[in-house]
């Protein structure tokens, strides 16, 4: 079956419409958490314990995800994942309402949101190449990647508005209401999306883990692309995200200044997004991420060092755009040069890298800062092991540098 023009693609057309509010809702809904915890329980360690709890089980869970999008109906995984999490929202507003939402009620519904995104991920990155044109690739995963981000700069805005004018019930529900369309948008007789064959070898889900990790390890771009996603998330992305609140906690600030941060982060990636939408980029790529990645990296210490809240966006916006021409590239040079049946598992193990290692930087970050550790010297450190870390990769990966 020939395969549409993306603006033509009705299967694509509904993943991304579900992507945009399913990440509209979870924007609103991790501020709403982020702020509770650091304005209303007034324990910033609290902060990285439930976002270890969001990270812990999508680490565990994320390479089965994979295995199970290679053997089953990828938008059956996305319609009942999202459907549980809508439970997990109507049962956390209940919780709030009846003011019983406690640091265990926390945790325990964040240890549910990264189970369930363990599974959700692995399915909508492994199905895009599978309802895209080749040739429409790169555009696809800017287009739902870059748009998917712009919820998190509207997304954080409306948050803080409405805690401006009411309290946690507002976003808590608008969060679900919108978690509640992105599934009904992935139903799967919507999408249509094809099923794996039937296997019939017979191998275990440890045979079919194995097999994966293999074929990364035996590929120098699947190899040094998992990586080079891997120093961008630890020693950047996860030490960024979860100085957010510390910071403006620190300097006195409000709702409305966090989302200002959070939504510069995802400004910044959604610029990137949209320039590589534009710009198809088939030649060279290599080079550019590895020149990206380390120029994060200066971005990022810069960041460490200033405390005015305006510099604070820019540099973060800044950072996020550098970052994306890591990331994207990557994941569509992966997509191109991995075989279909193996695409699940290979993203997972892609996904995992991308948010698997937070967890190790918001635990490492929260137990700094309740040493009473500066935040600024923490980011600073972790800024600058990332930059050595960056050129080391360079150094040890010519093979990557030159690829198209």
């Amino acid at each position: 079956m020939t395969t549409p023009p993306l603006h033509k693609n009705r299967a694509f057309l509904l993943v991304w419409m579900s992507g945009l509010t399913i990440m509209l809702g979870f924007s609103m809904f991790f501020l709403s958490v982020s702020w509770f915890i650091v304005d209303e329980l007034q324990d910033p360690a609290v902060l990285g314990i439930v976002m270890m709890s969001v990270s812990i089980p999508r680490v565990i869970m994320m390479i089965y995800g994979g295995i199970l999008a290679d053997k089953i109906r990828k938008s059956n995984i996305m319609f009942v994942t999202n459907f549980l999490q809508v439970c997990v929202m109507a049962a956390m507003i209940i919780l709030y309402v009846n003011d019983w939402l406690t640091v265990t009620a926390l945790v325990i519904i964040a240890l549910v949101f990264g189970f369930l995104d363990a599974f959700f991920f692995p399915a909508v990155s492994s199905m895009i190449p599978i309802i895209v044109r080749d040739a429409e690739l790169q555009r696809a995963n800017s287009l739902f990647q870059g748009s998917t981000e712009m919820m998190f700069i509207i997304g954080p805005i409306i948050a803080g508005l409405l805690l401006y004018i009411g309290d946690f019930t507002l976003t808590f529900s608008g969060a679900a209401i919108l978690i509640a369309v992105s599934t009904v948008l992935v139903f799967p007789p919507f999408i249509k999306d094809p099923r794996p064959d039937k296997r019939t070898d017979g191998q275990s889900a440890l045979t079919d883990l194995v097999e994966g990790l293999r074929y990364v390890k035996g590929s120098e771009l699947h190899r040094t692309g998992t990586l080079t996603i891997v120093v961008l998330n630890l020693f950047m992305i996860g030490p960024i995200i979860i100085s957010f609140p510390i910071i403006v906690s620190a300097l006195g600030g409000t709702p409305l200044e966090l989302s200002l941060l959070e939504g510069g982060l995802a400004a910044g990636t959604f610029t990137a997004s949209v320039v590589l939408v534009i710009w198809n980029l088939k030649r060279k790529r290599g080079r550019l991420v590895f020149l990206s990645l380390a120029l994060t990296f200066l971005l990022f210490l810069l960041f460490s060092r200033s405390e005015a809240m305006p510099m604070l966006v820019g540099l973060t916006a800044a950072a996020g755009f550098a970052a994306m021409f890591v990331y994207l590239p990557v994941v569509t040079m992966v997509q191109e040069q991995t075989e279909k049946a193996k695409l699940g598992r290979v993203m997972s193990i892609i996904t995992l890298a991308a948010s698997g290692f937070e967890p190790i930087a918001f635990g490492l970050i929260t137990m700094l800062v309740a040493a009473d550790l500066p935040i600024t010297t923490i980011l600073t450190a972790s800024a600058s092991a990332g930059l050595l870390l960056s050129l080391l990769l360079i150094w040890l990966s010519p093979g990557f540098r030159r690829r198209d």
